[in-house]
């Protein structure tokens, strides 16, 4: 079916600078999608990074050849690009926008002009032409100085990933949808009917992953009594919800660039799992960080708390970078971390770690190997990972049972005893107490 042709300006927001055009998103009427850097973007050495997959930080005109080329900026049939595919909802959230913007020929185009002004980090897409109707019902409105799209509807706002969630804003005991044309500093995670009690077990498997030393996006149950403008058969299959403090948004209603790891590689539907690995994610922090050092034992400490748990789902849409500050890349803090063993006890880590899949065989000297890959002393990974294992076996114990209950605290804590990595550590601790 013919598609309406149609342009979206693409502005990223910057630190210093305000609003910075990018480039064009246009739509033919065939359906292909292209993205076309804006020449004053390519041409300036000042430029915010749109994305690491376009940035190189050695040379500038590295940095100029990836935005200029082509063909990783394309998109057939009314798919977008790559990059700017991964900035929309998938699953149940894509489902329920799609419900809104009522019946139709909807693509991947069509979504983002309708959720272009609430996007992840720090991007926005306006419409420049004839808004097509295949968006659905929409008003528009000024967001940040720009003349951007306000969808009608619950959803007005697009947050990447499966798991159903919501944005909004804390107005005293209360969380609220952002006014119009503002944003939400915090997600809203739902209750699932597929997955009991999902948001308890992530509250308690984001505070193990941050006692064992990982940093976490700040997160908290909150009765979904407590929340506004959410239809109530979507909070309907539990008490709580997981409200999760946003690090792309400031009190203000500022935001702050960010990209995930599927962005950066255009890793697209299920290749978020198959595209690369734990290594791939290791190496692009030893690149691009602005203090590699620190963030690679971030990782490492990660990558250990996924085993501990049993984490299957960290995939690369999970691992994130953001620019708080001019000049600055750091990994994100870390956020869905699930232990999904205690929904699929068989299941595996989501990217192959030096060669496997399995929580059970991932031993020391996998994280040799790793040191050894990116240059660094083997005998500080092993410190790192070391000091993980033990914070978890001196500490978990006497916490998990008041954040998941007696029963799944048995069966996370009873787990310890079948991995490798642990068997290893308690090992080495009996040799020298």
């Amino acid at each position: 079916m013919a598609k309406a042709a149609a342009v979206l300006g693409t502005f990223i927001l910057d630190h210093t600078r305000g609003t910075v055009r990018v480039g064009t998103l246009t739509r033919d009427g065939d359906g292909a999608v292209s993205f076309v850097v804006a020449e004053g973007f390519l041409r300036d050495p000042t430029r915010p990074v749109l994305s690491l997959g376009w940035y190189d930080p050695e040379d500038d005109s590295g940095t100029r050849d990836r935005l200029a080329r082509r063909g990783d900026k394309i998109g057939l049939h009314g798919t977008l690009p790559p990059w700017f595919s991964g900035l929309l909802p998938e699953g149940t959230l894509r489902e329920l926008v799609m419900t809104e913007m009522g019946p139709g020929d909807h693509d991947e185009f069509d979504v983002l002009t309708r959720l272009g002004a609430d996007l992840p980090g720090a991007v926005i897409t306006v419409p420049e032409t004839d808004i097509p109707p295949s968006a659905g019902p929409l008003d528009l409105g000024k967001v940040h100085g720009l003349k951007a799209p306000i969808p009608q509807g619950t959803v007005k706002f697009s947050l990447a990933g499966v798991q159903l969630k919501f944005t909004g804003n804390p107005v005293g005991d209360r969380l609220t949808a952002p006014a119009r044309g503002g944003t939400g500093r915090c997600i809203i995670k739902v209750p699932s009917d597929r997955f009991p009690g999902l948001p308890e077990v992530e509250y308690a498997a984001m505070q193990m992953a941050g006692i064992v030393g990982v940093r976490t996006a700040r997160c908290r149950l909150v009765s979904r009594d407590a929340v506004s403008d959410v239809p109530p058969e979507l909070l309907a299959h539990g008490d709580m919800v997981l409200v999760v403090d946003r690090f792309d948004r400031t009190e203000d209603g500022g935001r702050i660039h960010i990209e995930d790891a599927g962005q950066i590689l255009g890793a697209i539907g299920d290749r978020k799992y198959t595209m690369a690995t734990t290594e791939t994610i290791i190496n692009m922090v030893s690149r691009f960080s602005s203090d590699h050092r620190d963030d690679i034992l971030e990782a490492i400490r990660r990558i250990v708390a996924d085993v501990l748990l049993g984490n299957g789902d960290n995939h690369l849409k999970n691992w994130s970078f953001y620019f708080p500050r001019p000049g600055e890349i750091r990994l994100s803090p870390a956020y869905d971390i699930v232990p999904t063993v205690l929904y699929a006890p068989m299941d595996t880590m989501a990217l192959r770690f030096v060669k496997t899949h399995n929580f059970e065989s991932v031993n020391l000297h996998r994280f040799e190997r790793v040191a050894r890959f990116l240059r660094l002393d083997p005998k500080l990974i092993i410190r790192e990972v070391e000091a993980a294992v033990i914070r978890a076996l001196e500490m978990w114990p006497s916490v998990v049972p008041d954040l998941l209950g007696e029963k799944q605290a048995v069966q996370l804590l009873k787990r310890l005893d079948t991995l490798t990595l642990v068997r290893e550590i308690r090992g080495k601790a009996r040799k020298n107490p």
